[in-house]
């Protein structure tokens, strides 16, 4: 990764200063700073400036347009958007022992057929926003987890052919062996069956610019997710979904989130 940049220093100290297409970024700059460190601190600025922009709008009625090697393989929405009330409805309809799907107008909910593993059917994603999975859900799944580690979100994903539910459980750390992942915040999801099982395969999140990701995937040789222009279009690329085996650290599909307010 290559972004030319101009140096500015004040009595604050030194910045790497990075001009274009109306981005205007300053990152920390140090004398002994080797130019990764620098293009990764560039990189990371970008990401924070264009998630900080999105935040700032109206987040309760959002979509999330999910991609797989240029395809979209999942739409989620808002449960108060017309399209995640009619999936709502669905979900409550089949899996009426499960309460308060709509404790949060921040809930999230897609309807996907199988792109990948573990999904081997037509599925309901619901996501609990701002909410840590209570100890009793967790034991409900056979597994426990410290409120330090996760995230204030977690999941659930409904087989709406075999009536399996599975638990997808967030956290910002993965204690196991994994591959050569993204440079960028990055955070986890691992998924619990109620069998006690743990899947084999663990997505890994990255906050980066999708030239971070092209590049990525170009040396390693994954399909890129997203169409030419779908970053651009979008309001944002929320966050980008590296899948890897934590048995064989073999990747898996890379997902790109693209994030569209609604009005």
């Amino acid at each position: 990764m290559n972004r030319e940049f101009t140096i500015r220093t004040d009595e604050s100290g030194s910045y790497a200063v990075y001009n274009k297409d109306d981005n205007y970024i300053e990152a920390p700059y140090h004398n002994n700073d080797d130019i990764k460190l620098v293009q990764d601190n560039i990189d990371s600025a970008l990401t924070e400036s264009a998630l900080y922009n999105v935040y700032n709008q109206n987040h309760n009625k959002t979509r999330m347009d999910v991609y797989v090697n240029g395809d979209i393989v999942r739409k989620d929405y808002n449960i108060v958007l017309p399209e995640g009330v009619t999936i709502l409805e669905e979900l409550e309809s089949a899996f009426p022992e499960y309460i308060n799907f709509n404790r949060s107008e921040l809930n999230i909910v897609g309807k996907y057929d199988p792109y990948r593993e573990p999904y081997q059917n037509p599925s309901i994603s619901w996501y609990d926003i701002g909410n840590y999975p209570s100890e009793a859900l967790q034991l409900n799944f056979k597994t426990s987890y410290l409120n330090d580690d996760l995230i204030n979100w977690y999941g659930l994903k409904f087989d709406l052919v075999t009536n399996e539910v599975l638990l997808k459980i967030v956290t910002e750390r993965y204690y196991g062996p994994q591959p050569v992942l993204p440079v960028g915040n990055t955070f986890y999801a691992i998924t619990h069956s109620v069998d006690g099982s743990v899947g084999d395969w663990v997505d890994a999140y990255v906050y980066a610019t999708p030239k971070r990701i092209k590049e990525f995937c170009t040396t390693h040789e994954l399909d890129y997710p997203l169409q030419p222009t779908t970053h651009l279009e979008c309001d944002v690329i929320w966050c980008w979904g590296v899948v890897f085996n934590k048995n064989t650290l073999e990747y898996g599909s890379i997902k790109a989130y693209a994030r569209y307010n609604i009005n």
